[in-house]
């Protein structure tokens, strides 16, 4: 016989190889799925403090955002627009396991409040995921919004 070929044991050691690295392969892609998702969430929740403040002063009506701390909800009020308008938003459209850890906003709890001037509620609303990783979106008075990230 020539010895030209594989034999059926180093096939399959190559297959187990091959799963062994790709089963590795996959659990960092899901952690690195989780954190884009993140990133992605907060984002959003940046744009809709912007978009809110922007509509408070173009609007000359009183915004607000609340947060619930421990679900990945948030509602986003016009009470004092004419009609009075409401818009709720979750998180888990951008992936499973994001959560509002926690948010303060001073006087105000867990309501982001905006007023016809620009200026908004001081505070911090922190987002986290299933890995543990969080996002800060810290306000200021004068109406601006920046958010820092902790990746796990």
């Amino acid at each position: 016989m020539s010895g030209k070929g594989f034999t059926l044991i180093e096939l399959m050691i190559v297959i187990g190889i091959i799963g062994i690295l790709s089963s590795i392969s996959m659990y960092g892609w899901l952690g690195y799925q989780n954190n884009v998702n993140l990133r992605t969430a907060a984002g959003e929740v940046m744009s809709d403090i912007a978009s809110s403040k922007q509509r408070a002063v173009s609007g000359s009506c009183a915004y607000s955002i609340q947060f619930t701390n421990g679900s990945p909800n948030y509602t986003i009020n016009a009470p004092t627009c004419i009609p009075p308008q409401a818009q709720a938003k979750d998180l888990t459209n951008f992936g499973s396991g994001l959560a509002i850890r926690s948010a303060n906003f001073g006087i105000f709890g867990q309501i982001l409040r905006f007023n016809q001037r620009g200026t908004i509620s001081v505070g911090k609303v922190i987002l986290t995921n299933s890995k543990g990783s969080t996002a800060t979106i810290t306000t200021t008075l004068t109406g601006r919004a920046n958010v820092s990230f902790t990746m796990q």
